[in-house]
């Protein structure tokens, strides 16, 4: 346990300003090498940097374009290869197949706008990933190929031997140096603007997986989004559980965010020492294990820069697990963005507290705008939410899943859904394009996949507070959303 220990003003003023500098930023991009100081590395994420493990699943903001891009970046690479020691990361080597920006840069990886070129042409996916593959390879060990990505593929098809006995010498080059190539595969809802296009080439990469799973030294890397992963007709080839059976979910648990707050604080030049004193001094070398591990205590911690309850006493819940919980979806997780958000909102709530750096009043405040944000996201990774969502304005959770039945029905949603993806090309719900008939029970799936409701009972479901708040659907006893906040001031 720390020694006791009560930070003064200037600590908590200084603590304050930190949380403040927080910055929840915007969604990382695959092709860009990150800050090495803003990397951090926890435990549970080591599975997801496995060579061995192809498929690394997880919802938006969870880093899983963080993590391609250390994986693809030599300087980021070598940061983080202390913490996994079991993986030899130094000893990776690494390129992109695909990305949000693929096209943009000189890399292997092609842009969509070129991949519907290829089909077009006659070229299946796998042919295509399998031609991705060579021109990675032949970049990093300088083999000479054709130039373009078309050239390649049509001089793959008519020297098949040589295609063959080119990746065969790779391998064996690697294997000779003790080396592991990953080519690395990003933001692949990014591959098309319709989910049969999608579903194509994503299954050519999962293909791809499988096959490169015969070199001893070559393996593909592939990070998926959670709703997209549970599409079964991606997966309905030979020998595709191989790769499914042995998906890695990324995830943030209460210990790893909470864990990344401290590690910030702890670096901080103008509040490291402040942190140092509030944790009850001395050398934080020895407490920094389990401070980032440790929830008893990181609870502790917690309790002295935000104070231990959300009100005047433990019946309104503790500071330490209240914020963790309502910031997470359905399936228990939050993303590092929507904590960042909401402690720096925290932060810059007024009036600021005397005794500590945030109370419970700026946290209240900080999920809420954290709420819009998550929201947000939503919009941009999925056209057809807005709408979803704006029909359900009002309603009061829990309830019967006929009544978010009902209320679609009556605003034509999944009508309006489908004219708009016809006529614009927008992207319907993938539970839309599966099973067409199911129309608003399609929506419900949807909404259940990637966790914005969850079915408590057959006949009772709920919405957690990080997307009914924004939304305007009431919970009793929750917090407010920002129209009811305003009708009672």
């Amino acid at each position: 346990m720390m020694a006791s220990s009560i930070a003064d003003l200037q600590d908590i003023v200084l603590l304050r300003q930190a949380l403040g500098r927080l910055d929840p930023g915007s969604a990382h991009q695959a092709n860009i090498p990150p800050k090495p100081e803003n990397i951090f590395t926890p435990y549970s994420h080591a599975n997801a940097l496995d060579p061995q493990r192809a498929l690394v699943v997880g919802n938006r903001g969870v880093g899983k374009s963080f993590w391609s891009s250390v994986l693809t970046h030599s300087e980021a690479r070598d940061k983080v290869a202390p913490t996994y020691p079991r993986l030899s990361l130094s000893q990776i080597r690494a390129a992109l197949g695909f990305h949000e920006a693929a096209g943009k840069d000189d890399g292997a990886a092609p842009s969509p706008a070129l991949l519907v070129s290829l089909n077009q042409s006659g070229y299946a996916a796998d042919e295509i990933w399998r031609g991705v593959l060579v021109k990675a390879v032949a970049a990093e060990l300088s083999f000479v190929v054709p130039g373009s990505l078309s050239s390649l593929l049509l001089w793959s098809r008519e020297n098949v031997e040589e295609s063959e006995a080119l990746l065969r010498a790779a391998d064996a080059h690697f294997v000779k140096n003790n080396q592991v190539f990953l080519l690395v595969f990003d933001a692949l809802d990014r591959l098309g603007r319709d989910w049969n296009s999608i579903r194509s080439l994503t299954q050519g990469v999962l293909r791809l997986a499988l096959d490169m799973r015969g070199f001893r030294a070559m393996k593909a890397k592939i990070f998926m989004r959670s709703d997209q992963s549970k599409d079964d007709s991606l997966f309905a080839f030979a020998d595709a559980s191989k790769i499914r059976s042995d998906a890695v979910s990324l995830v943030w648990r209460h210990r790893e965010l909470f864990g990344w707050l401290y590690s910030y604080l702890s670096r901080d030049r103008e509040a490291g020492a402040s942190f140092v004193r509030l944790v009850g001094g001395g050398d934080l070398t020895k407490l920094r294990p389990t401070m980032l591990t440790d929830s008893e205590v990181q609870q502790e911690i917690f309790y002295r820069l935000a104070g231990e309850f959300m009100g005047a006493g433990p019946k309104r819940g503790r500071t330490y697990t209240w914020l963790y919980d309502h910031l997470s979806d359905t399936f228990g997780e939050t993303s590092p963005r929507s904590f960042i958000t909401a402690m720096q909102r925290a932060a810059d709530f007024q009036p600021a507290p005397r005794d500590h750096a945030v109370d419970h009043l700026g946290i209240r405040a900080g999920v809420q705008a954290a709420s819009r944000v998550r929201v947000q996201q939503l919009k941009e990774d999925y056209d057809w939410i807005d709408k979803v969502m704006a029909a359900l304005r009002g309603l009061e959770v829990p309830c019967d899943p006929e009544v978010f039945l009902a209320r679609w029905r009556e605003r034509g949603t999944v009508a309006d859904l489908r004219s708009e993806a016809d006529g614009e090309a927008r992207r319907l719900p993938i539970e839309l394009t599966t099973a067409p008939s199911r129309d608003e029970g399609g929506l419900l799936a949807a909404l259940q996949a990637i966790g914005v409701i969850e079915f408590r009972t057959p006949y009772r479901i709920n919405m957690p507070d990080i997307f009914r708040v924004d939304a305007g659907i009431k919970r009793r006893g929750g917090i407010r959303p920002p129209s009811a906040r305003r009708e009672q001031s």
